[in-house]
């Protein structure tokens, strides 16, 4: 491996990581051990599709992706129809669908290299020919939701668990191929539609500058008003009171978004008055904002001005 190969490797799998991260904080609560095994399974499986299948940054952030989905549903999983199983028959449970994919990759190897190399232009008809592994896997968890619940399938929790996280590892060894492509093909749309934004950086950029001078500029006018006025111009909560500059800041934001949460309002006529400004200069924003972006979207390349 070269030294660049070894960076692209290790930008892999920290970006995996840490995008699975957050899932992992979230679910520590729920299941501190699977938490910790969505991190280890990603690292492991980044590093094995990197080496197989060189791939790239973005399929790394789509596997990521598919990692923390597949932890969600599978915590879903456990409350809803396992809740009782043993915390270590639940940690294997999660295991034995990425191991029989992993075992799956390790069988097919060649195949899923050719057909990856083969990707090039995800289209529609690709995607769903990818993802025909779906229909059983979704067959098995539904059953495992209509299968009625007698008292006696209480002490069973263990081994009906083991047995429907064996089937689904059986079927996702044989369908490792299937799964890959697809992973692959998310991938590249994901790679294309990450282009696409970085073509509108300029004017979202651009967009968001206004927004924050408006919002500040408002911000500070909330304040100097209700500072100089004769009775508190804003309602904080239930108390009419001075308004704080920290206060007036969040208030401009949210009017200028058109939020309105409503837990700070204008009481005063001067202060309505202002807010009705504010929100006619958000949605004119709003409106030349939208328009600079789709212009910038429709722009060939060649008519855009060239960089100094």
């Amino acid at each position: 491996m070269t030294i660049r190969s070894h960076h692209h490797l290790i930008a892999t799998i920290a970006f995996s990581t840490v995008l699975l991260g957050l899932i992992a904080w979230a679910l520590g609560a729920t299941n501190p051990a699977i938490a910790g095994w969505t991190l280890v399974s990603v690292a492991l499986l980044a590093f094995v599709f990197h080496r197989w299948l060189h791939s790239g940054g973005f399929f790394a952030a789509v596997f990521a992706n598919a990692i923390g989905i597949y932890a969600c549903v599978y915590v879903f999983f456990l409350s809803e129809n396992f809740s009782g199983a043993n915390p270590l028959v639940q940690q294997i449970g999660f295991v034995l669908p990425l191991a029989g994919f992993l075992s799956g990759m390790a069988r097919n190897r060649r195949a899923i290299s050719a057909a990856a190399h083969r990707v090039s232009d995800p289209t529609t008809k690709s995607l769903l020919n990818s993802m025909v592994w779906l229909m059983p896997l979704g067959l098995i968890g539904a059953v495992s939701f209509l299968v009625p619940r007698y008292p006696y399938m209480d002490g069973m929790s263990n081994t009906l668990l083991l047995a429907a996280m064996t089937m689904i590892a059986i079927l996702a060894a044989l369908s490792a191929r299937g799964i890959a492509v697809f992973l692959i093909d998310t991938g590249l749309l994901f790679e294309e539609f990450l282009q696409s934004v970085a073509e509108l950086v300029k004017p979202a950029v651009a967009l968001m500058t206004c927004y924050s001078l408006l919002g500040i500029i408002f911000g500070c006018l909330y304040t100097i008003l209700d500072r100089y006025a004769a009775e508190p111009a804003f309602q904080i909560g239930l108390a009419v009171r001075r308004i704080t500059f920290a206060e007036a800041l969040y208030f401009s934001i949210a009017t200028i978004s058109t939020v309105g949460y409503g837990d700070v309002s204008a009481v005063s006529p001067v202060a309505r008055i202002l807010v009705s400004i504010e929100i006619f200069c958000g949605l004119l924003l709003i409106l030349f904002g939208v328009e600079a972006i789709l212009s910038a979207r429709r722009s060939p390349p060649s008519a855009r001005p060239p960089k100094a």
